[in-house]
């Protein structure tokens, strides 16, 4: 289960490092771009949104962890 847990904690960090940098691609682009900056705008909230999601995540994931450990440690 630890194993798991672990795989997940790092699988949920790498996707949140690479949201990160596709929003700042997407800011950069936002600035640069004949594309109308409104739909980049919705894609850059779409990531961030997602960003948010994967932050609840990790902490949900974080917190279970922590109380796996102080679970194994009390007993």
């Amino acid at each position: 289960r630890r194993v798991t847990m672990i795989w997940d904690l790092r699988k949920l960090e790498k996707e949140r490092r690479d949201l990160i940098e596709v929003v700042d691609s997407l800011k950069s682009w936002q600035r640069f771009s004949p594309d109308n900056p409104c739909t980049i705008s919705l894609q850059v909230a779409a990531h961030m949104m997602r960003l948010s999601e994967l932050d609840e995540d990790l902490t949900n994931l974080r917190s279970e962890e922590n109380g796996s450990a102080e679970n194994l440690a009390a007993s």
